[in-house]
């Protein structure tokens, strides 16, 4: 590959503290974003199983966390998913999973501009009576996405000081807000909505698609493992522990919420609300006021804003660990003076302005939110598949009993990834304008990265194949 000038590649370690992988993850899920884009679109398809979407998309990626757990455990470097699955399947897989982590990151990272500025705040301006020029959604992807950039080319600390505490005002806000709503809207039936669909699994699962894209960044600080505060024999327990608490916390957030807008908004009406115009800042205005409303809004936009800043910290090391192996050019490896991969940053940054721009040209705002947000779940289906494979190869790595390790390390990955299928096929079959644009795209990617990877294995030394994205000489 294209060998650069002499750089520095080293990341700046003992910086992110177990407070700061949680933030990272939270910021990566962006939950009061999830409120107003993701639980807007589900209900298109969820209805009033919508809270049911949620809850059981929660305990789909609860089961999957286990697999982050363990991998994780004694692995911590800038290579996240892709150093896990070189571990337990070797180059191939790995470099398949690494470049799908990055794919789908970047895509998600363009979408929610895309939703924001195209969808959410025109619809929230022209209830208001302020209609916003047609040209805005230009504007959001810019601010959306420029914002991020800078503060990601500005290293990890001042990143994680940003969503340090942004996170936590997020997940207290949704959780205190959505027990009021729920309090006060008194639901005549309160298990309704948990009620599986008279007309089946469809809408429930079709709804998963946004419940399960609203976990994306429980791994984004997978990729901060250089960069952990602590012993190098402790950073990978960080790891777990803060994929464990985060999604604990974003979970039970993001249910009550869902449940919240359901029985707020009213669940014999939910037919109405993805066509209305910012409906989750209705219910809020609704039942806490122009203070909750208000509040939901800022912290809608800057958990936008975290969302993309977390993103591209987490795919961006991915792709310097890629370089740094000599797998790509080792450019992506080099880091500036405040030890951020920028060229790596830069690239993905300007890639993630390109798609969003052709997603809203081609297929609107809405439907490209659409496309862009289902190719994310095949890329996230696809990158968690070979976790869990990568998994049960290293099963024997732990020293555990028999019980314990066919519970942890086999039935549960089989689970999930049969879950995550499962998922994808009952959402998009039959196959419909415009999701089955996210198929091709997916597809399209995967074949790319396929042709690549059995170009270059080749290069790979035998006894680095299951070392990629740790530190080392990778010559």
């Amino acid at each position: 590959m294209e060998k650069a000038s002499a750089a520095p590649e080293t990341l700046q370690e003992d910086v992110v503290s177990l407070w700061g992988l949680i933030s990272q993850s939270i910021s990566g899920m962006a939950p009061t974003c999830d409120v107003v884009a993701f639980m807007t679109a589900g209900a298109a398809f969820a209805l009033v199983a919508l809270p049911l979407s949620y809850l059981w998309a929660f305990a789909l990626m609860f089961i999957e966390m286990n697999t982050i757990y363990h991998l994780s455990k004694h692995r911590a470097s800038a290579g996240g998913y892709y150093a896990y699955v070189a571990a337990g399947l070797g180059a191939r897989p790995a470099l398949l999973t690494g470049f799908m982590v990055v794919f789908y990151q970047l895509l998600s990272v363009a979408a929610i501009p895309v939703y924001v500025g195209g969808v959410f705040l025109p619809g929230l301006a022209k209830s208001l009576g302020y209609p916003l020029p047609a040209w805005f959604w230009l504007v959001s992807i810019v601010f959306f996405i420029g914002i991020p950039w800078l503060l990601s080319i500005s290293g990890i600390r001042p990143s994680i000081r940003v969503v340090a505490i942004t996170s936590f005002v997020e997940v207290a806000f949704l959780v205190v807000a959505s027990m009021l709503i729920i309090v006060k809207a008194a639901p005549v039936h309160p298990l309704a909505p948990f009620s599986i669909p008279t007309d089946g699994f469809k809408g429930v699962a079709m709804g998963m698609i946004f419940a399960i894209t609203s976990f994306i960044g429980i791994g984004s600080h997978t990729p901060l493992g250089e960069e952990v505060r602590g012993p190098r024999t402790q950073r990978g327990r960080l790891i777990g522990k803060a994929a464990l608490l985060s999604l604990t916390l974003v979970g039970a957030a993001l249910v009550l919420s869902a449940y919240a807008l359901t029985v707020g908004w009213g669940p014999a009406d939910m037919a109405s609300f993805a066509d209305a115009n910012a409906p989750g800042v209705t219910v809020f205005l609704r039942y806490l006021g122009p203070v909750g409303g208000i509040a939901l809004v800022i912290l809608a936009i800057n958990s936008a804003m975290a969302d993309s800043l977390a993103l591209l910290n987490s795919s961006s090391r991915v792709l310097f660990a890629i370089g740094r192996d000599a797998l790509i050019s080792e450019r992506f490896a080099q880091v500036s003076n405040t030890q951020a991969p920028q060229r790596s940053i830069s690239v993905i940054t300007g890639l993630t302005i390109v798609v969003a721009v052709l997603a809203v040209a081609v297929f609107g705002s809405n439907n490209g939110f659409n496309v862009l947000t289902t190719a994310v779940l095949f890329g996230l289906v696809t990158a968690h598949t070979f976790m869990n494979v990568s998994l049960m190869r290293l099963a024997h790595a732990d020293h555990e009993g028999t019980s314990t390790r066919l519970f942890y390390h086999f039935l549960l990955p089989i689970v999930a990834t049969g879950l995550f299928w499962w998922v994808l096929y009952e959402s998009i079959v039959p196959l419909a304008y415009p999701l089955d644009w996210s198929l091709a795209a997916w597809l399209g990617f995967t074949l790319l990265v396929l042709a690549y990877v059995f170009r270059i294995h080749g290069r790979i030394h035998p006894d680095h194949r299951h070392h990629l994205g740790t530190v080392r000489d990778p010559q």
